[in-house]
This record gives structure tokens, sequence and C-alpha cells, in this order.
């Protein structure tokens, strides 16, 4: 499986003073601790320039006490922007870790967490908070419809709100077959489209029963400033490792990646490739693109390093 996120590239905010820093320090994972995901989840959500820099400016938060995965969460980031000379001492684990790996078994858990700390007044499918992250900066608010262009019959609207949009990779080959048998050239808009193929799901019949085959459109009614893709194998032994790379664009375009998009904002919106949480191996690791220094970082666990210097 594999986490993608898509942001923009405002620059960070972190003080760099080295030609050629490395001054993240790694996560330990000591053999039976199994904290590997966890290590990339933090990795992810603090080198994200618009999620620290929001999470910075939380003042308060609803504590649980000694089962506050807001407070824990705080200790990590805090812990992991940490700066210091190569090679960089790993963060050993602490007694926050056992609270965070349940919440961090997958990326909706974590964000709807820290929604419940810093507005839980608010429904999860229904929060307009200003100061609660999730919503504002991960949250798509979308509605599902069928519209037949033969006979104009459409079906209700279903809305409904996600954090994390997941693609199957067999769907996801299959299309981006489909597509270069019929363009000679890859266009700047195939990457954002192939995604939108890949997800329409099942035909189905249309509300009016004129005989049509539809497939459901997905409408988005906000802008989201980050967007997470997820890679969903369809089986542990699946051989489409590397037509997936072959697929991928660093650029997406909202407009491309749903039918349709209401807000002008997002009509106009272009995210970059910042983030991608891989697993393989049965291991979890995390290639992040550092915008103050412009430079791809890997981060496997403890182990920290550069791979790539060329720009998005």
């Amino acid at each position: 499986s594999a986490w993608f996120n898509f942001s923009d590239l405002g620059g960070g905010d972190l003080a760099w003073n080295a030609p050629n820093p490395i001054f993240c320090k790694g996560l330990s994972n000591e053999p039976g601790q199994n904290s590997c995901f966890l290590n990339s989840a933090l990795q992810v959500l603090w080198h994200l320039d618009i999620f620290r820099r929001s999470f910075r400016q939380l003042t308060s938060h609803k504590c649980m006490e000694d089962s506050c995965i807001f407070c824990a969460l705080k200790v990590k980031t805090e812990c992991a922007r940490a700066r210091q000379p190569r090679p960089p001492n790993a963060l050993a684990p602490d007694n926050h870790d056992r609270r965070l790996f349940f919440f961090f078994s997958n990326p909706e858990n974590i964000l709807m967490r820290i929604h419940f700390h810093i507005a839980d007044e608010s429904k999860e499918d229904i929060c307009t908070a200003r100061h609660c992250i999730p919503h504002q900066k991960f949250a798509m608010m979308l509605f599902e419809q069928c519209v037949c262009s033969s006979c104009g019959a459409s079906s209700d609207p279903l809305p409904f709100i996600q954090m994390v949009h997941y693609i199957s990779t067999t769907s996801l080959c299959n299309q981006a077959v489909k597509m270069l048998e019929s363009r000679q050239n890859a266009t700047p808009a195939m990457f954002g489209e192939l995604l939108r193929k890949a997800s329409m799901g099942d035909l189905r019949d249309c509300p009016s029963q004129c005989g049509q085959q539809l497939r459901m459109a997905r409408v988005l009614l906000n802008s989201p400033e980050i967007i997470t893709i997820g890679l969903v194998w369809d089986s542990e032994h699946s051989n489409l490792a590397e037509d997936v790379i072959h697929t991928l664009g660093t650029c997406l375009r909202l407009g491309d990646l749903f039918y349709r998009v209401t807000e002008e904002k997002a009509r106009q919106a272009e995210l970059y490739l910042v983030g991608v949480v891989c697993y393989y191996g049965r291991h979890y690791s995390t290639f992040f693109f550092q915008t103050k220094i412009r430079r791809w970082m890997y981060f496997d666990d403890a182990h920290v390093k550069e791979v790539c210097s060329l720009l998005i």
C-alpha cells in the first residue's frame, strides 16, 4: 500500500543554516516495537508545512491527560523537529508511543482524533470550526450523483466527507493502459484524470430506468489545501508495483481529480507531490520533499538521508 500527499510549495519555516544539511532526527524502531507506520506518519505530518504551522498555533485542546493523543503528538512532533548535524541520533520511543500506535493505524484515525481534541463539539461530518486542522486543511467535502446524459434523470445527491481518496491499483493500471492507447502524448491533466476514472466505480442503472448504464460522479464542494491519495493493492502478492510507479504524476489539479468542483479557488488549484508513505516487505518508510531546502529526503525509522536534489 502507499499514501501520497499533495500540497502547495509555499516554502517551509524551519531554520536551516547549512548548505547541505540533514538535521531531521530519525525515530527508532527496535525489534518487536512495530512502530514503522507510526514513524512514517509522524514524519509526514511534521514535514507538511501547512500542518506544522497550523498545529504550532493551537494553544488549547480538550486534554485527556494520560490518554491524550494530542499531547502525545505534540511531544513527538516537537522532538521530530530537533536539529543536529549528521548522523542524527534516533529518538527513542516513550510512554506516548503506546497511545499513538493504535490511532496511527491509518491516516484518518489520527486526523479525527485531532478533531476530537480541538473541536469536539462539532460532529465529524459537519465540522466548520476554523481552527480544526483536519477539516480545514485535509477534508474533501463531496457529493456523489448519477446523471443520465440520455434522459436527463439524476439520482439523489449523496453528501460525505473524506480525508483520504482511495484508489485501487488494479483499476489505476487498467485506466492507464486505456488512456495511453487513446492518445499519443501525456498531458498535464493526465494524472488527475487517471485518478478520477480509476475511482468512478461500477456501472449503475439510470434512475429513470431508461436503459442507460451510468457511473457515479463526484463533485467537490470545497478547496482542501492537502490531498491524500491512498493506493490499495488488491493482493499481497501483486505484480503491479512497476506499472503503478509509471502512472504517477507530481502535479495534481483538483479540477481533473473530480467530475466537477464548485469553488473557483479549487478550479484554479494545482497541488504538488510532497510526501509518499510506502509499504514493502512488511515495513513502512517515507519519502518527503523538504520545501525549505527543496530536496527529497528518505525517512526509514532511525535512518534519514537525502535522496534527490531535483526540484518538483
